[in-house]
């Protein structure tokens, strides 16, 4: 997938060059003026022959006619150099840089902190790898909402069933969700029948497991910034100790130097009962968990930036620990996608956090339906005092479907 930029008089004039150049599928993803122009940043699939199409790309300047190409830079260049600082600002050409980033005057000195620009710097490339994932996925959905022609209203579906398929698509189920239900909710007879089966048909395609059963050893905790790894391991630990005994369990943070977070983390032992611990390396970490040996369970938690680095090393160092990734349940499809092919062979779970009351986390299903993870548990209040229990398919599903829209049901 491609990001080229098209500039008309107006916008009618821009979609018309984007449907002529690139068809009627190419996504739009922004829309604003530049040079008193409608400039349209488009998403395309390039196809073998296009690229020739691309460099005949011009528009008419003031004064001359301009090749689109030469005159400026492309977009991914430009939002990873000035708006997220991933790539050097040498490598792109800056007589167009106004248009994105303000500059500022010589006279301004900055001393910069190296670590915290490489931290920076890495948690803005996982952000441009993450608006890739989402327009793929995007462009994903588009592409089969053409090719079913409107699924909610088409005649794929009973009549009798169409305001319940109308609620489903108003809760946000993806469409390739739908397709795999169609035949089930032609077969059902009631709303409530329908629902009932919806669940246990995604449900049963969702691998689950049973982790507080015997959970002992090292326990990694993995899951980007914001998804509730760090509360999850301070309740996990909290409800062990209930168990085992508040000198059975730790939770050793490592490699997490973001601002508060060592101080979040004690706090969130203090207030669990369990004894935490910080390690800045590799040998630390080591040392650590030879002293805290006799231990029942030792919870590792690690920082969000740079996680697939983390879970390198960590697996590498302890090849005998479980790994588990935190998801938020209102994360998007392919936020999930992306940490779980990181280690898809090797997570012992997926925790599902933020998972309150008719929570719609149909990302969620679409990633855990076509991968082998398996899901485990689930908590929805970010109190430490509430207890993460066991979650399935079918209840995560059942979760999603629940208080549907009554305007529509």
């Amino acid at each position: 997938m491609e990001l080229q930029r098209i500039l008309a008089k107006d916008s009618r004039t821009a979609m018309e060059q984007v449907h002529a150049r690139f068809g009627k599928d190419a996504l739009v993803v922004s829309n604003k003026r530049a040079r008193n122009k409608t400039e349209l940043i488009v998403a395309i699939e390039l196809e073998e022959g296009s690229a020739a199409a691309l460099e005949e790309m011009q528009f008419q300047g003031d004064d001359s006619l301009v090749n689109l190409q030469e005159d400026s830079t492309s977009f991914d260049q430009v939002m990873e150099s000035k708006v997220f600082k991933t790539i050097p600002d040498s490598d792109v050409d800056t007589k167009d840089s106004t248009a994105f980033l303000s500059t500022f005057g010589d006279d301004t000195k900055v001393q910069p902190d190296v670590g915290h620009e490489k931290r920076e710097q890495l948690h803005a490339r996982e952000i441009v790898d993450l608006v890739k994932h989402e327009l793929a996925i995007m462009r994903r959905e588009i592409k089969l909402s053409s090719q079913l022609e409107a699924w909610s209203n088409s005649q794929i579906v009973s009549e009798s069933m169409r305001p319940l398929v109308a609620a489903l698509n108003d809760s946000g189920m993806p469409l390739s969700l739908q397709t795999m239900v169609t035949d089930t909710i032609n077969q059902s007879h009631t709303y409530d029948q329908a629902l009932y089966n919806i669940a246990k048909v995604l449900g049963v395609n969702i691998n689950s497991t049973d982790i507080l059963d015997d959970m002992q050893g090292v326990h990694i905790i993995c899951g980007n910034s914001g998804s509730g790894k760090t509360l999850m391991a301070a309740r996990l630990a909290y409800q062990k100790i209930l168990e085992y005994g508040e000198n059975s369990v730790a939770i050793v943070s490592f490699k997490d130097s973001r601002f508060g977070a060592w101080s979040q983390l004690q706090l969130l032992g203090s207030q669990a009962g369990v004894d935490t611990f910080k390690a800045d390396s590799e040998t630390t970490l080591n040392n650590l968990l030879q002293e805290l040996s006799s231990r029942k369970l030792i919870i590792v938690d690690t920082p969000g930036v740079g996680a697939e680095t983390t879970l390198n090393t960590l697996t590498n160092l302890l090849p005998e620990a479980n790994c588990h990734l935190v998801v938020a349940a209102d994360s998007s499809e392919g936020g999930i996608k992306k940490y779980i092919d990181m280690n898809s062979k090797s997570w012992m779970s997926v925790m599902v956090s933020k998972l309150e009351e008719n929570a719609r986390p149909w990302p969620l299903i679409n990633v855990m339906i076509n991968n082998s993870a398996a899901i485990s548990l689930a908590v929805g209040s970010p109190s430490i005092n509430e207890h993460a229990t066991l979650i399935d398919g079918v209840s995560l599903v059942e979760n999603s479907l629940c208080g549907l829209p009554l305007s529509f049901v």
